[in-house]
């Protein structure tokens, strides 16, 4: 006969699905954490989420001290508190993110908050009622309640600050091409040395738009433009055979997630979700507005 948790309840199987989900649930966590944060607020970060993390940790360490109702109530509080999490994060990494390995990573935490729900509650819907019992879960549940507050609280301005800064800094890109091809035409298929703020500029007369503001003191994005070699001389000023433009976060994860770079001539904007400059051989979105 299978051993119990002292209530009747069978242990060895139960306990033993419940430590998997857990386990898993935490190495899931981490590994998002490792990949979204960055190394420099890791500590606070890791400090912040630790009330996420122990108790995955307490679940089995509960079930396997013959804690079955304290380690039962806290796999419904968690599972139940991170399943909407689970699926917005989820959501967040298929637009933004798109690694494949991640987006796994996330649908198999959001598995196993629901396989932490189902199995717990079917273990203890049978148990005895005993005294205190419903106020016990009642607190668990409070727990998850709570969890899922500060979720909601932190995340919600994250994306929408983020996609909002994210089109902002494709809107310039694309402007600030088409204004250097449009300024090109007129100087013999030849752009300028700098563009705005943007760029390094012997004299501002060889600066396109050198009374516009530079972008790169707004918060969100950092823009970089780039005459490309071979250069010469026209009008007493230096221009390039081609340009580059490229965008990065502030700060990767908060301000923005892709970064994005168009050259002269190219009908896209390429981009990467990996915290580094973008290049020609990523993904490209295509423009509407830049003559061919």
């Amino acid at each position: 006969m299978a051993p119990d948790l002292g209530e009747g309840v069978p242990a060895l199987h139960y306990r033993a699905v419940l430590a998997f989900a857990s386990a898993v649930s935490f190495a899931s966590i981490v590994i998002t954490f490792f990949i979204w944060f960055p190394k420099e607020d890791r500590p606070l970060g890791a400090l912040v989420l630790l009330p996420v993390f122990i108790p995955y940790v307490l679940i089995p360490l509960r079930l396997y001290s013959q804690r079955l109702r304290a380690g039962l109530n806290l796999a419904i509080a968690m599972g139940g508190a991170l399943f909407v999490p689970g699926i917005m994060l989820l959501l967040y990494a298929v637009r933004w993110d798109r690694r494949w390995w991640l987006v796994g990573n996330l649908v198999l935490t959001l598995l196993m908050q629901l396989l932490l729900v189902v199995v717990a509650v079917e273990t203890y819907i049978p148990l005895p009622r005993l005294p205190h019992s419903r106020l016990k879960f009642l607190v668990s549940m409070a727990y998850g309640f709570f969890l899922f507050g500060l979720f909601w609280l932190f995340y919600r301005p994250v994306p929408l600050r983020i996609e909002e800064n994210e089109s902002d800094a494709l809107r310039y890109l694309e402007s600030s091409a088409l204004s250097a091809e449009l300024d090109a035409v007129e100087h013999e298929g030849l752009y300028a040395e700098s563009i705005g703020g943007l760029g390094p500029s012997s004299n501002p007369k060889c600066t396109l738009g050198h009374g516009w503001k530079n972008p790169v003191s707004e918060p969100g994005y950092v823009f970089e433009y780039r005459g490309v070699q071979p250069s010469r001389k026209s009008q007493d000023c230096t221009r390039f055979e081609g340009f580059t433009i490229t965008a990065r976060p502030a700060v990767y994860g908060q301000t923005g997630v892709r970064s994005f770079r168009i050259k002269n001539r190219d009908a896209e904007i390429h981009f990467t979700s990996e915290n580094r400059l973008a290049m020609d051989s990523d993904p490209g979105t295509r423009l509407r507005h830049l003559p061919n």
